[in-house]
């Protein structure tokens, strides 16, 4: 009897030191790296990130971690978000359905023995914010795949760059939410930024325009370009770390326009984008959605944009890609979108 009591006196002090060698960091520790316009509230917590794309990122060692999300649950708890879940480079997506999101993680790992974690915001500001609450690990690291020295890639635009629409084969389009289709990490911007090493940034909103934007909306690129929460056009971002490429992907919500004020407003636009980005490569895209009578409207007007601003460049893509929900690019032709804009911009 005294040999079975000592076996599960071992047995629950083996449990209780494997739960001990765990720990709470919370989610402004200095080992994560957060990317994207973000808005900083508490010294604990993690800052608020709106923008499809925005994302975290982290190492840890051992088999034990949980990482623990807020979310804004804006629309009566309609609002929900979606975020990529990348662990040691493997990604799963995940719907986030409550204020408080306890995501575990252990049932993704392998056996390694330590792990890099990245999280990413799938859905756009429309969907309100996500904030970091804390990781429960063992020993929390920086991430090794990015660090702040990496180069920064912005990318402007509207529902093309944010990835929505881009994956029906769970939810398809016509049925379900606004933001089940959503997926931002599979976007072509991202997707160049991991070809290239670099971390991205999406300044990008569904149905925006350069001067005039569909379904309504009282907002365009120039008037929020300044925020953090962009469809809502609130709060001031610092521009405190200037980005080393811009690709602007605007004109698809905008369709044919008077010449003149279009690019007029563009080139006023690319001064904007200039102040903040004084060193930046600022590269001007064809909408991949466009059809050929846009985009052939679009490559004469960027052209002569680029022949009266200062330091600017173009990028005409070969093709129109529209096999996702409303005639949008699925995820698939992201990837064909991102390899011809990595060949022109490597």
């Amino acid at each position: 009897m005294y040999r079975y009591l000592i076996v599960i006196v071992s047995a629950l002090l083996s449990a209780a030191c494997a739960r001990e060698s765990v720990r709470t960091y919370q989610g402004s520790d200095h080992n994560i790296l957060f990317v994207g316009r973000s808005l900083s509230t508490s010294d604990s917590l993690g800052p608020r990130q709106w923008t499809a794309g925005s994302y975290f990122a982290f190492a840890f060692d051992g088999n034990e971690c949980t990482v623990n999300i807020l979310d804004e649950q804006i629309w009566d708890g309609n609002g929900f978000n979606y975020l990529e879940l990348v662990v040691d480079g493997v990604n799963t997506r995940v719907c986030i359905d409550s204020t408080f999101n306890a995501l575990v993680l252990d049932s993704l790992l392998s056996d390694a023995p330590s792990h890099e974690v990245l999280v990413c915001k799938d859905t756009e500001s429309s969907h309100g914010y996500i904030q970091l609450h804390s990781v429960i690990t063992k020993n929390l690291r920086p991430t090794a795949m990015l660090s702040e020295c990496s180069p920064l890639i912005e990318y402007i635009g509207n529902s093309i760059t944010c990835g929505a629409e881009a994956y029906c084969d769970e939810v398809p389009y016509g049925t379900g939410r606004w933001g089940d289709r959503h997926r931002a990490y599979l976007a072509y911007g991202p997707r160049v930024s991991r070809m290239l090493g670099a971390r991205w940034m999406l300044t990008s909103v569904s149905g925006i325009g350069l001067i005039h934007s569909c379904c309504d909306m009282d907002i365009v690129m120039p008037q929020v370009y300044d925020k953090i929460s962009l469809r809502d056009n609130k709060y001031e971002y610092s521009f405190s770390e200037p980005a080393d490429i811009v690709c602007i992907c605007l004109g698809q919500n905008d369709g044919v326009q008077d010449s003149t004020e279009f690019c007029s407003a563009y080139v006023d636009f690319i001064s904007k984008v200039r102040s903040h980005n004084p060193s930046a490569r600022i590269v001007m895209l064809s909408s991949p959605m466009a059809d050929e009578n846009l985009r052939a409207w679009q490559e004469k007007m960027l052209l002569s944009i680029e022949a009266n601003a200062d330091s600017v460049e173009h990028f005409f893509f070969s093709k129109q890609w529209n096999s996702g929900g409303g005639d949008h690019p699925d995820y698939n032709e992201h990837a064909a979108i991102a390899n011809e804009l990595y060949n022109y911009l490597k």
